[in-house]
């Protein structure tokens, strides 16, 4: 009497016929999708919020590619479990072709129709190394405008207030704020400055996030300093921007308007990014110094005299 093995499971492979599949995949999946992935192009060459869509793909397939060995080495198991993720992701984008006015239902279908395909190919175990560069592709995503409003406000406001606060401290400036708006009076001049949306951080908050989560991730570093390093992508984006409108505000009052607006805000918008990434590198090289490993012990044999 003989017994029957048990089933091993099978590996990713990813030679010739595998390609023609999964380029023909693709193919399929762009003409599904094109509507949505027209609008993201657009939006990405026409809204400068979003301007980073283009480079996010990029460092989503570094991130594969990153793990690729050990995604090929990955056990393909429980993959049928991607097709109800599938379906439910089909069965979203066309309730959304339905007449659905929720411009971010579209893109969200896709995204959880890409998840169906990656578990429904390579399996659940994939995922371990998949799940970062799915998610990554959401910060190409743009929000709805109701939401991107609701996040940009606050920020606004919290940078005309500091703002006012410090340069207060300036003899002879008498600065108000009302709202997001920051009346200035000096030598009997009364100026208006608005914090407007490009001044509300959220472009360079989204931006060193992506950044930030690619630097996190793409280093070897224990879990515990990545979430550290993810975390304070957020405050950092936000000093660096009340920065820039204080920076912005004073060259306005007591230098030239000029340098507060076109070209010159522009590149002073560009300098603070850089000073952003400058502080995240900082912290990301303060963590990594925060534990130093013990040398190894040499041997203590004496020698004879």
């Amino acid at each position: 009497m003989t017994v029957a093995a048990a089933p091993t499971d099978w590996r990713i492979r990813f030679d010739t016929p595998a390609q023609l599949k999964s380029a023909l995949i693709a193919v399929c999946f762009g003409a599904v999708f094109y509507n949505v992935l027209y609008e993201l192009q657009y939006t990405w060459s026409h809204d400068p919020n979003w301007s980073h869509g283009w480079i996010i793909p990029l460092f989503s397939g570094w991130f594969v590619y990153y793990h690729w060995e050990k995604i090929r080495q990955a056990p393909v198991r429980r993959a049928w479990v991607g097709l109800p993720v599938l379906l439910a992701g089909l069965g979203l984008y066309q309730w959304s072709l339905w007449g659905v006015q929720i411009g971010y239902v579209r893109p969200l279908a896709m995204m959880i129709t890409l998840l169906g395909v990656i578990i429904l190919l390579c399996g659940l175990p994939v995922m371990r190394y998949a799940w970062l560069p799915w998610m990554y592709l959401f910060f190409a995503i743009p929000l709805p405008k109701r939401h991107y409003f609701q996040l940009t406000d606050p920020l606004r406001r919290l940078a005309a207030t500091v703002t006012s606060s410090v340069m207060g401290l300036i003899p002879g400036l008498d600065i108000q704020r009302t709202g997001s708006m920051l009346e200035c009076m000096y030598q009997g001049r009364l100026q208006v400055i608005g914090v407007e949306d490009a001044c509300s951080g959220m472009r360079m908050l989204m931006t060193l996030c992506a950044l930030g989560v690619a630097v996190a991730f793409l280093s070897n570093r224990p879990a515990w300093q990545r979430a550290v390093m993810v975390a304070a992508c957020v405050p950092i984006a936000v000093f660096c921007n009340i920065l820039r409108v204080t920076v912005t505000t004073y060259l306005f009052i007591f230098v030239d308007a000029k340098y507060a607006q076109g070209t010159y805000h522009t590149i002073l918008g560009l300098l603070l990014l850089l000073i952003a990434f400058g502080l995240f590198s900082g912290l990301g090289w303060i963590l990594s110094n925060l534990v130093v490993e013990a040398p190894a012990e040499e041997d203590s044999a004496l020698t004879p005299a």
